[in-house]
Formats: C-alpha cells, structure tokens, sequence
C-alpha cells in the first residue's frame, strides 16, 4: 500500500472515532490459499495486523497451522471446532471483534482480494452520508476485473423480490454513493451499533440469505444501507462452491423459503409463491438439462422443509409435520 493510502485511512479513522477501530473478519473453510491472499490485501489497505481476524471454520485441510505460520500471533485466529456455517462462523469473529473494541466490522468472504483504498471510501462516505449502518463497496469478477458483480439489491414495493442494483448505462466512476436495501455480505462495513441493536447473523441460516436477513433487520432497526461504489473489492465467484453440490443447493432453497416469509416484499403473498415455485421450477429443469440428478432431491427437500418449518410456525394443519435432518454442514461439494 502506499503512503497516501495509509495516510488517508489514518485521517478518516480519526476524524470519526465512531467507527474506529475498525476490525476485519473473514472466515476460512479449507481454503487456506485465498484467505492468505484476502487478509493480505487487507493488510496492504493499512489495517493493522492486530485488527483482522481470521475464522476457521472446523477446516481439516491444514488451514489453521498453515494460517498461523504466515500471519504469525498478532493476527487473530479464531477457531470453531466444526463447521457452523457462513452465518454462525462469522458470528464468532464479529464477538470476537465486539469484546476487542471494534467501532465496526467489515466482513469479508475469503475468496475475495480488496482495493487498497477501499477501506479509506468507505470511513469518508460515512459521515457524508449521514452515518448510516452499513456500507457496502461495488464488488467485481476476480477473473473478470472490470465487470461488475454486486453493487446491492433494491426492494419495488409492486415485485415480491428485490432486484440487483444497476448501472443503467452510467460510468461507475460516475457514480456517487446511493442507497440500497441490502448489501452482500461478501463485503460489508458494519457499524457497531447495527450489531448492539439488532443482534448477529441469524444462524438458522446456515448458507445463503443470512446476510440478507441481517440487512433487513438492519432496515427495520431505521439504519440505513449504502452502497459506496468509489470502494472497490474483486470476488472469486466461487471458490467455495463452483457449481452447487447437495449441500449447498438444499440451503440455498430452504433459506429461499424462510426468507422470502420472515421479510415481505411486494404486496402479495400469491406473487412471493409464484416467484419461489418458478424459481424452483426453473432451477428443477436446469438440474435435468444438465443431469445433475443429484441437485433435484436436495432442491426440492429443501423447499418443502421451508414450507414444513413456516407451517409449523403459523400453526397450520401442516405444524406437526416433521422437518427432516439437513444434509451434513461438513460435507464438500
């Protein structure tokens, strides 16, 4: 990182105390090689050593002796001892952050490498845009770096999901900070208040949705969620998961469920079930056109364990029906 950056980062930290000290948490699940490249780069933006934190999730790769090596004791390395999930894994960082004093916490998946000035866009866009609660960057392919990923999702109070935010022809260098109803949690600059008010990642979101979930809690607290497109981040679109196995596509469709009941969008409940039942219709024919047979069963046990588990929760004629057991959180796709 150069000078000007470190100076620059240094300015904005302490001209808002309110987000100082800023701590960095990501989460390690047996791929060491891309968390070392992430918190490297992080430590390349000026963040102290002593303010990251790393997440190993019950890896059995070697991860955490191979972590501890290159990063050495002052950096933070919490280790669960199985996998809890992105949602509960992150968690574990966030207290870890909390009980250290974070002012706030960005979050960072691991197969991701940040902008050396990005943490610096995000501390000046605070107090300029009012001190909202959480700020996300515009997120870009690794593979493809000038392509765009994520900016955010906006809600239309007439569609029953929200839609990716977009550039409509505009240059993104153009682009001013605006807002937005949720951010990924691939990338997201959490102010310690957020966390106090509203709690942590919901952990029944084991995979998928949970920072959705928090961004909506988040909202329903009165914070506001931004997206700040001068503060650049690259993800590897995924090294986690390149094509969903069993595992992932079983979460992926019960939080799908959970999500779109616990957080209403639009304005009826007949277009939210339109919107799931096409979407596992679509994502049905897709697993048969490409014969992966084995992503059908978990798709749609997924789905109706999500039904199974909002029946029980309104009470209906359908609250005694059992979940059945999700498949293994340790198991690799």
């Amino acid at each position: 990182m150069c000078l000007q950056h470190v100076r620059q980062l240094g300015r904005a930290m302490a001209d808002d105390m309110s987000l100082a000290p800023v701590y960095t948490v990501t989460l390690n699940w047996n791929l060491q090689v891309d968390t070392i490249a992430c918190v490297e780069s992080v430590l390349a933006a000026g963040v102290p050593r002593a303010q990251v934190i790393i997440v190993d999730n019950g890896s059995t790769d070697g991860s955490v002796t191979a972590l501890a090596a290159r990063f050495g004791p002052e950096l933070q390395l919490v280790c669960n001892a199985q996998n809890l999930g992105f949602g509960g894994g992150m968690n574990e960082g966030i207290r870890h952050a909390l009980e250290h004093g974070a002012g706030s916490v960005l979050l960072l998946n691991n197969d991701t490498v940040v902008d050396p000035g990005m943490a610096t866009a995000l501390l000046e866009a605070y107090d300029s845009l009012g001190r909202p609660g959480i700020l996300g960057p515009a997120i870009y392919y690794y593979d493809v770096p000038g392509r765009i990923w994520r900016l955010g999702d906006i809600v239309y109070r007439w569609l029953p999901m929200p839609l990716p935010a977009r550039l409509n022809g505009k240059s993104l260098s153009a682009l001013v900070p605006f807002q937005v109803d949720y951010v990924t949690g691939c990338g997201m600059l959490v102010c310690r208040e957020v966390f106090e008010r509203v709690g942590l990642f919901d952990r029944r979101y084991f995979m998928y949705f949970e920072d959705a979930d928090f961004c909506g809690r988040a909202r329903d607290a009165g914070f506001a969620v931004w997206c700040v497109p001068r503060a650049r981040m690259w993800h590897k679109v995924s090294a986690t998961a390149r094509r969903d196995g069993p595992v992932n596509r079983y979460h992926r469709a019960l939080n799908q469920v959970r999500f779109y009941h616990e957080h209403a969008h639009g304005r009826s409940a007949v277009l939210r079930e339109g919107y799931i039942a096409a979407k596992l219709l679509k994502t049905t024919m897709g697993d048969v056109w490409h014969r992966d047979w084995d992503l059908v069963g978990p798709l749609w046990k997924g789905t109706l364990d999500g039904y199974r588990e909002q029946a029980r929760r309104m009470g209906g004629p359908c609250a005694n029906l059992p979940v059945d057991p999700a498949p293994s959180p340790g198991e690799k796709d």
